[in-house]
């Protein structure tokens, strides 16, 4: 009985050192935990984006495959050729620059935005004579030429679609692993918007 009961005592005694322990450094503790979920959240997110990155990439490659009516659509395509034809494996540092301009970039950027936001529409220039024969035809592209009314506008959105789809190759290219995963999640932690967020909270146990 003895026994037993000095290891509820001392049981007891750890839990009340653990508690006020605690107690004391509880803004370190807020911190980690914090951390903690951000890391988890950034890792699963990560997983979620690749899932569906690599069947758009590989769309992008079927797009400028081959095929007997692909001069309805195919122009473009010269513009990625080259990663098409890639077969190497991206680097860490490739797949993580990839990942920030498929989900942290916009199209148009707010460069590109900026950069015609006073430029005067052309009434000679054709929408839709400019993306036909080309991939930028298709729907789910489409909707990024929604405010373009001149050529150089129209061919500056063109150049960021390129961007986009050779990112989208790399991580199709390296497909569901480990390095891809930690890319992404390594993307998705320095967003402006996460790295803001973190700033706040951390003022804000400074604070208290």
């Amino acid at each position: 009985m003895a026994g037993g009961t000095d290891v509820r005592q001392h049981a007891k005694a750890l839990g009340c050192a653990i508690l006020g322990e605690a107690r004391r450094n509880w803004r370190l503790l807020c911190v980690a935990v914090i951390a903690a979920a951000a890391v988890y959240w950034a890792i699963e997110l990560s997983d979620y984006q690749g899932r569906y990155d690599i069947p758009a990439g590989y769309a992008v490659r079927m797009t400028c495959e081959a095929d007997p009516e692909s001069a309805l659509w195919s122009g473009g395509c010269d513009r990625v050729a080259a990663d098409i034809a890639r077969t190497d494996k991206p680097s860490f540092i490739e797949l993580y620059r990839a990942f920030v301009t498929v989900h942290h970039q916009q199209i148009p950027s707010p460069q590109t935005r900026r950069q015609f936001a006073d430029t005067i529409c052309d009434p000679a220039f054709d929408q839709e004579s400019a993306l036909r024969g080309t991939r930028y035809v298709f729907i789910p592209l489409r909707v990024h030429f929604a405010q373009t009314c001149t050529l150089a506008y129209t061919q500056a959105v063109m150049q960021e679609i390129d961007a986009r789809d050779r990112a989208l190759l790399s991580i199709e290219r390296e497909g569901l692993s480990h390095e891809a995963l930690a890319a992404g999640a390594l993307a998705n932690l320095t967003e402006p918007v996460v790295i803001f967020a973190g700033a706040v909270i951390a003022a804000a146990l400074l604070i208290l």
